[in-house]
């Protein structure tokens, strides 16, 4: 609980005091809640915007985001079930760490299994060179 004086009446010492609550919604020092849908919200921080599924523990269903618009674009797809375009697996990590439904996140835990297979041998080879030997 916090109290606050209100500077501008001097009247009377009770009436000037106020009580508010601190929102429960901030998780993290500084953090202001600025867009709310179907249970989850978005927290601007100092360094970008935290997603948090309120439905889950905090530790457990929040990601850190640089972009408003790709936080706003990850709630979209989890509450929608979409499968997200991009090819960041950190992205797609941000996905499951949020979602809820255990069918949407075995999808995307194979999208993410394929993506870090498809990476591990992507690594240059010179056919000019190969080809010689």
């Amino acid at each position: 609980m916090i109290k606050v004086v209100n500077p501008i009446k001097n009247n009377d010492c009770s009436s000037n005091i106020k009580d508010f609550e601190v929102p429960k919604f901030s998780k993290a020092a500084g953090a202001e809640k600025i867009y709310e849908r179907d249970g989850y919200i978005i927290l601007r921080v100092k360094r970008g915007y935290i997603v948090y599924n309120t439905r889950k523990r905090f530790e457990n269903g929040h990601t850190h985001i640089q972009s408003f618009e790709m936080a706003k674009t990850i709630i979209d797809n989890n509450i929608r079930k979409k499968r997200p375009k991009t090819n960041s697996i950190y992205l797609i990590e941000s996905h499951i760490r949020v979602t809820n439904d255990s069918k949407y996140k075995k999808m995307l835990q194979e999208l993410l299994a394929s993506k870090e297979e498809r990476t591990k041998d992507n690594k240059y080879h010179n056919k000019n060179m190969c080809s010689s030997f």
